[in-house]
């Protein structure tokens, strides 16, 4: 039996597991904090990030109003075009850009938006992501700020290649620089 390759496939299993307790425990924690507070936070999203050999996952969690400007929905034909114009920059991508020497590019994406009570809607945003030269993935930047205004921060949790880490991102300091 090949040794290196026991332990590259153990070394895998053991990312694999960590990056899906640590995107669980995100996704129970948001889930907790929005049973106990009984509403999400305006102005703050939550984002996870994976890099795991040369495949990422990013994974945005906010407030519809964050976005869009308003959860109710749509009456006017402004806010129809505001809405659909915000969850169309939201669904493409545009929001954010991996370092440029690591050849990354999108391969698929979910989106959902729920409706809550009163009024609140969450938005979803799941990339799949494949890098051809992941080792000089340095870092992500972020102009989801300046295109959406209400946003005023990002709560980060990241996993790459076993090693996790937390940040805090603002219109400020748009750049997660990722640990190597």
């Amino acid at each position: 039996m090949n040794t290196n390759r026991s332990k590259k496939c153990w070394s895998g299993a053991l990312s694999i597991v960590v990056m899906a307790s640590m995107m669980l425990g995100a996704g129970l924690a948001q889930a907790q904090q929005h049973n106990e507070h009984g509403a999400h936070q305006h102005g703050k999203a939550s984002l996870t990030f994976v890099l795991d050999g040369n495949e990422a996952e990013l994974v945005l969690t906010t407030a519809a109003a964050n976005i869009v400007g308003f959860e109710h929905k749509a009456s006017t034909d402004a806010e129809k075009q505001q809405q659909q114009q915000q969850l169309e920059m939201l669904k493409s991508g545009s929001w954010f850009a991996l370092a440029e020497a690591a050849n990354c590019s999108i391969s698929g994406h979910n989106f959902r938006e729920e409706q809550g009570e009163a009024n609140h809607a969450d938005l979803y945003v799941d990339f799949q992501i494949l890098c051809q030269a992941p080792l000089k993935l340095s870092d992500i930047s972020f102009s989801l700020f300046s295109q959406s205004p209400a946003l005023e921060s990002i709560d980060v949790q990241y996993l790459v290649n076993g090693e996790a880490a937390v940040a805090e991102l603002s219109a400020k300091n748009a750049v997660l620089k990722l640990i190597r």
